[in-house]
C-alpha cells in the first residue's frame, strides 16, 4: 500500500540521512526575509548556516525576485516597529502621571506618598526609552548599506535559477493556475484575495506582468523544471508559510508537505524524495546532520520570529485595509432595519465595543468572521450576527452554520478562537431579558457552546448606536475568555 499512497507517508530514517547527504536545499522568500527580523547573532548564526551548505543551496528565481521586491518593506517595517514602542513609552508615563495627578492622592489621607513612586517610574522609564532607542539605531534604514544582502548575494552567485525571459515563458508557469485554484491544488490557491485589490493584484518586472496571486505557483513549477533538468533526485524545500496550500494539516497539527505536492514533484520532476520544513525544524534537522553550530537562543528567537511574522501575515489576510467607518460611509446598508439596527450599523457599534475590549481590532469586510484581534500570535474571531425573533431563544440554521463555521476556523489553525456576537432587537431585549429568564438563557446557550464548542457566546442589544451585552457565556474549554465591559 506504501508503493501505491507514498505521498502520505514520511521519510523513514535512512531517507532522511540520504535527503541530507544529496538534496538540493531551496529556500523560500519568507525564509530569507526573516534574517531581517532577527536580532544581530541570530542572523549571523543562521547565515553561517547557509554558507556551510555550500553547493548544496538553490533558489528559483521568483524567490530572488520577492526578496529584492519586499525587503525594504520588511526593514521598513522592522524601524517602525521600533519607533512605535518609543512613542508608546515616551507616553504611557506621561498618560498615567496625568491620570495619578487627577486622583489627588495625596489630598486624600491615606499615607500615600506619590512623589518617590512617580520618581522611581520616571527613572525606569528613562532606562526603557534608551533600551529601544539603542535596537532602533542598531537596525537596518532603507537607505543605508545592508550587510545581511551582500552576504546573501556572496552566498547565492550562480545558485538562482533563470526567470522567464519574455511574458509568453511567464504565461506558461502560470497557465491553468486560475483552474488548480478552483480545485484547491497547491501550492498557491490560498493567495486568491491577492487579487482583490486590483492597485496590488500585478506588478511588471522586465517589462513582463506577475500576477502576484501566482507567485508560489511560479515558484514550484521553477523548481520542478530545474531538478528535471539537471537530474536531481532529493530535494529540501525550507518555508515559513504554514498556510493549507503547502501544508497537510489536521485537527490544527501540520503533519507534512500537502501529499499532492509530493506526489507532483515525483511525477513532473522525477524526484525520489521530497521534503519540507519549516525554519526552526530546517535549523534543528541540520544540527543534526551538519556540523552547523545554532545557539538554542537563536533558535527560540526564530521560532518567535517566524511565529510572529505568520501571525501578522494571517491578520492582514484576514483583515481589510479599509477602517470599518470608511467602510460603512462608502457602502451604506439597504433599508432592512431590524430592532433599530441594519447590518452597517450592527457591525459599527459591535467594532466600537470589541475596540474599547479588545484594543486594536479590525474588520473583515465581507469576510468571515466579521472581526479578528490579533493578541501575540493568536488570532481571536468574531462574527456578528442578528438574533430575530429572540423571544424564543432560537437559533436560526444561519447562526449554526455561524458556529460550525467558527469551529471549522479554530480547528483548521487559521484562528486560535472564535466568538460569536449576536444582537438582538431592542423590543426583544426588552420581553426576553428580565430576572425571571435570564438563567433559562444562559443555559440554552451553556447548552449550545457544549454542541458546538467554540470559545463563547456573547448576546446584547444595539441602544443610542452602541452595542451593549446583556449575556456571556464561555466554552469550559476556555476559561480564560476576557470578561467584556458595557461602558460605553
Amino acid at each position: 500500500m506504501k508503493d501505491l499512497f507514498f505521498d502520505y507517508y514520511p521519510p523513514n530514517s535512512e531517507q532522511y540521512e540520504r535527503l541530507w547527504k544529496e538534496a538540493i536545499i531551496t529556500l523560500d522568500t519568507n525564509v530569507i526575509l526573516n534574517l531581517y527580523r532577527l536580532p544581530t547573532t541570530a542572523t549571523d548564526e543562521l547565515l553561517k548556516l547557509i554558507e556551510l551548505l555550500g553547493d548544496r543551496i538553490w533558489i528559483p528565481h521568483q524567490v530572488a525576485l520577492e526578496f529584492q521586491r519586499r525587503r525594504l518593506t520588511v526593514i521598513s517595517s522592522e524601524r517602525k516597529s521600533s519607533e512605535d514602542a518609543l512613542s508608546t513609552a515616551k507616553e504611557v508615563v506621561l498618560k498615567l502621571k496625568e491620570r495619578v495627578d487627577s486622583l489627588q492622592i495625596d489630598k486624600r489621607s491615606l499615607g500615600i506618598e506619590v512623589a518617590p513612586l512617580i520618581e522611581n517610574l520616571d527613572s525606569a522609564n528613562k532606562k526603557l526609552i534608551e533600551a529601544i532607542e539603542a535596537v532602533h539605531k542598531s537596525q537596518l534604514d532603507i537607505a543605508a548599506p545592508d550587510p545581511i544582502r551582500e552576504r546573501l548575494d556572496k552566498i547565492l552567485s550562480q545558485k538562482v535559477g533563470d526567470g522567464p525571459s519574455t511574458q509568453e515563458e511567464l504565461d506558461k508557469l502560470t497557465e491553468g493556475g486560475d483552474q488548480r485554484f478552483e480545485e484547491k491544488i497547491p501550492p498557491g490557491f490560498a493567495d486568491i484575495d491577492k487579487e482583490k485589490n486590483p492597485n496590488e493584484a500585478s506588478f511588471i518586472f522586465n517589462q513582463m506582468k506577475y500576477q502576484r496571486k501566482f507567485g508560489d505557483l511560479i515558484l514550484w513549477r521553477q523548481i520542478i523544471s530545474h531538478v528535471k533538468e539537471k537530474g536531481i533526485k532529493c530535494v529540501i524545500l525550507v518555508t515559513a508559510d504554514k498556510k493549507e496550500d503547502w501544508w497537510w494539516r489536521e485537527q490544527g497539527k501540520t503533519i507534512g508537505p500537502h501529499p499532492e505536492l509530493i506526489r507532483e514533484i515525483r511525477r513532473e520532476g522525477n524526484v525520489d524524495i521530497f521534503w519540507m520544513y519549516s525554519s526552526v525544524q530546517f535549523v534543528e534537522h541540520a544540527k543534526k546532520y551538519t556540523q552547523a553550530n545554532v545557539s538554542e537562543q537563536s533558535v527560540a528567537e526564530l521560532q518567535e520570529v517566524v511565529s510572529n511574522a505568520t501571525a501578522e501575515v494571517n491578520f492582514r489576510n484576514y483583515v481589510s485595509h479599509t477602517p470599518i467607518e470608511e467602510f460603512v460611509k462608502r457602502y451604506p446598508s439597504p433599508p432592512r432595519a431590524y430592532g433599530g439596527a441594519d447590518r452597517r450599523a450592527m457591525e459599527k457599534a459591535v467594532y466600537e465595543w470589541l475596540s474599547l475590549n479588545r484594543g486594536y481590532v479590525r474588520f473583515s469586510d465581507g469576510r468571515f468572521p466579521s472581526f479578528v484581534v490579533r493578541d501575540g500570535v493568536e488570532l481571536h474571531g468574531y462574527e456578528a450576527r442578528l438574533f430575530p425573533n429572540f423571544d424564543k431563544i432560537y437559533f436560526s440554521p444561519m447562526t449554526i452554520n455561524s458556529l460550525l463555521r467558527g469551529y471549522v476556523e479554530v480547528k483548521e489553525g487559521r484562528i486560535s478562537k472564535f466568538t460569536l456576537i449576536g444582537v438582538v432587537s431592542e423590543d426583544d431585549a426588552q420581553r426576553v431579558f428580565v430576572p425571571g429568564r435570564i438563567s433559562e438563557i444562559q443555559f440554552r446557550i451553556r447548552e449550545i457552546l457544549k454542541k458546538y464548542p467554540i470559545t463563547g457566546i456573547v448576546v446584547g442589544v444595539i441602544a443610542d448606536g452602541k452595542f451593549r451585552p446583556l449575556v456571556s457565556e464561555r466554552s469550559s474549554d476556555y476559561d480564560d475568555l476576557v470578561e467584556y465591559s458595557d461602558d460605553p
